[in-house]
């Protein structure tokens, strides 16, 4: 009821102002905008102009607090994983993305508590995101250069400062920037990041050391020193050539230590091959390029079900980050999402029984981890019930730190994307 009241008041609100709905191919009024920021100080959105050659794109998402926060989180989810599909594997016909969210709401503490609640200042997006607040509500002039006329919608801006295109529909979204880049498809460029250790049992980080890629007639096309943690970045490379990555011989190795690629959680790629110069190459497959993409575009946990259901295998084990606020063991949004994926599941596959595995990193003690984890697999177990999955069905399990997947055991300096790969639950579907 709620709800169908504000729409209601939004509709006579543009009747009765007499605003003119912004048009698919039309310039935006301005190319700045007043908006506020996160410390409550007005500012703009720069939208581009078409006087400057880069082909920059901006997506603006307009919400209010009136909608189920879990929606927006949702929405806020896939709509960073589509741009990041296109920022980090991009094409010529956007070079540059921006992302910009416009709450429609007076009351600046309702906006920041909104932003807080939802993890929404956190963001995964590997571009430029920008959280603003249309202080006058309905009648801010950002909503009315915009049109926007119902919550929640996107509007696309092109680098010639025209609207592009206006959806209230990822999934529009989605297809629209793919339409984008498919002029250019013949030409990718991606980032390419990565770690690089070195050792037997105990792998250590190559750290401050020069990283080389190389292309198929041995030119070196970039280069850069590892960071404290042995990590290292590529930035927009033509992936359509033959690379490879090349390390001078560590000056402290007799013989020569093993080298290894690992991704920047840690996971282990491949190990390097030593050159008749006693130096070190790996030479990158197609697959690599996407592993080792800052955000690796993979299914869901929908999709792995559907490729398992129709195979003769009996288990199907999907690992995913479901998100804990530190220390703690009650589901946020974010975690609501993956396991309201999992009851879908459950719901269509009625003699399928689910095994739930939490794992923590290794700060902390090892018996506090353990409990830690038992909670949240008890947690997440007592949400699956409440939402109608009968518990007979379940079987929650924790791990603690008893599984790490990377170098981080006890007393091991690592990153916190490392110790972030660690902190996992495990769905274990299994067929009767």
């Amino acid at each position: 009821m709620k709800n169908i009241f504000f729409i209601v008041s939004i509709l006579m609100h543009l009747m009765c102002s007499g605003q003119k709905k912004l048009r698919v191919g039309e310039k935006i009024t301005f190319s700045k905008v007043e908006v506020y920021n996160n410390e409550g100080k007005k500012t703009n959105i720069d939208l581009p102009s078409g006087k400057t050659t880069t082909d920059r794109f901006v997506l603006v998402l307009f919400f209010t607090p009136q909608q189920p926060l879990k929606q927006i989180v949702e929405i806020n989810q896939r709509i960073e994983q589509t741009l990041n599909r296109f920022q980090n594997n991009a094409c010529k016909g956007a070079s540059e993305i921006e992302y910009v969210t416009i709450c429609v709401e007076p009351n600046s503490e309702a906006w920041q508590k909104y932003l807080t609640d939802g993890n929404l200042l956190n963001s995964k997006f590997s571009g430029k995101k920008t959280n603003y607040l249309a202080k006058d509500g309905l009648k801010d002039n950002v909503v009315k250069v915009f049109g926007a006329d119902k919550f929640p919608s996107f509007f696309v801006v092109n680098p010639k400062g025209r609207l592009w295109m206006e959806t209230d529909s990822t999934q529009v979204l989605e297809r629209a920037f793919v339409n984008i880049c498919r002029t250019n498809a013949s030409y990718s460029t991606s980032d390419i990041t990565g770690k690089l250790l070195e050792g037997e049992k105990e792998k250590k980080p190559l750290i401050n050391y020069k990283v080389f890629l190389v292309n198929q007639k041995q030119d070196t096309i970039k280069s850069t020193k590892t960071d404290n943690y042995g990590d290292f970045a590529f930035n927009k490379v033509d992936t359509t050539q033959n690379l490879s990555i090349h390390i001078d011989k560590p000056d402290k190795a007799k013989g020569g230590p093993r080298v290894f690629l690992a991704k920047i959680t840690g996971q282990i790629i491949a190990e390097f091959t030593r050159t008749k110069s006693g130096n070190f190459e790996y030479r990158l497959l197609k697959a690599d390029v996407i592993v080792l993409s800052p955000v690796e575009e993979e299914d869901d946990i929908t999709m792995k079900y559907k490729k398992f259901d129709v195979s003769g295998q009996k288990n199907l084990s999907v690992s995913e980050n479901v998100y804990y606020e530190s220390g703690k063991f009650n589901i946020t949004f974010e975690g609501e999402i993956i396991l309201d994926q999992v009851i879908t599941i459950l719901n269509a596959n009625p003699k399928v029984k689910l095994e739930v595995t939490s794992h923590t990193d290794s700060k902390g003690d090892d018996a506090s981890n353990m409990i830690l984890s038992g909670k949240r697999s008890a947690a997440v177990m007592e949400y699956l019930s409440m939402k109608g999955i009968n518990k007979d069905r379940i079987t929650a399990i924790g791990k603690g730190e008893s599984a790490i997947k990377n170098r981080c055991l006890n007393g091991v300096e690592c990153s916190d994307r490392e110790h972030e790969f660690n902190r996992r639950t495990e769905f274990n579907f299994i067929k009767n």
